[in-house]
């Protein structure tokens, strides 16, 4: 058993340190599941609340500059979580663009900082005869702290991020006190997985089909 930790941990190895140089310009679509929840304030009624398992999918850009690189996306999220007492469900649909500073200290491992703004498509919603509420307000602005794992050879079109976003905005007022009122706030954690499609060619130049020369 030791042997074959051994062996996997050897190929996540050569996967993780073999990567090809990435050009200084990167784009690709981009997906990814979500574990959300909301930090809630004044919480006087004692509500609670759980995960919600949500999905996000969009585009991305990046610019390399060095161990320096600058990628904002475009994505569509769902935010938001499921209450109890009362019994409520929040599902917050956001078009967002998160722009992030990235440095990278090792070889195809980058750390990300920077805001996330987002914008509510169903601002004011509730779904008839179901406890289904959207967000209050129209805007949620976030930070962003993750980290970016460039998958290396044949998987380099590849790239894994994982990150915490902190909403700075309180999406949900409940009551006429603006002092008392309990307000919620969006917390997330994303895995997602980007497809760089500027790197397509030097992967098929490396390890696309290679042609047979013909015999004299």
């Amino acid at each position: 058993m030791k042997y074959k930790l051994l062996l996997i941990s050897l190929l996540i190895s050569q996967a993780v340190f073999s990567q090809m140089k990435t050009g200084p310009f990167v784009f690709g679509p981009k997906i990814g599941i979500q574990a959300n929840n909301l930090k809630i304030y004044n919480n006087t009624d004692d509500i609670t609340n759980k995960l919600q398992l949500q999905y996000h999918a969009g585009l991305f850009a990046r610019l390399n500059m060095g161990k320096f690189s600058l990628q904002p996306e475009a994505i569509f999220q769902i935010k938001g979580s499921s209450l109890s007492s009362p019994d409520e469900k929040h599902t917050y649909r956001y078009l967002s663009t998160p722009i992030l500073l990235g440095f990278q200290p090792l070889k195809g491992l980058t750390f990300e900082i920077g805001p996330e703004f987002s914008w509510a498509l169903n601002q004011g919603w509730k779904k008839e005869g179901i406890q289904q509420f959207g967000p209050d307000a129209k805007m949620d602005k976030a930070l962003v702290l993750g980290t970016r794992i460039d998958l290396l050879d044949m998987f380099s079109m590849f790239s894994v991020n994982i990150r915490y976003i902190q909403g700075m905005d309180d999406v949900t007022t409940r009551g006429t006190d603006l002092n008392s009122a309990t307000t919620f706030r969006n917390r997330t954690v994303q895995l997602g997985i980007t497809y760089n499609f500027s790197e397509y060619y030097k992967w098929y130049k490396k390890h696309g089909v290679k042609k047979k020369k013909k015999k004299k």
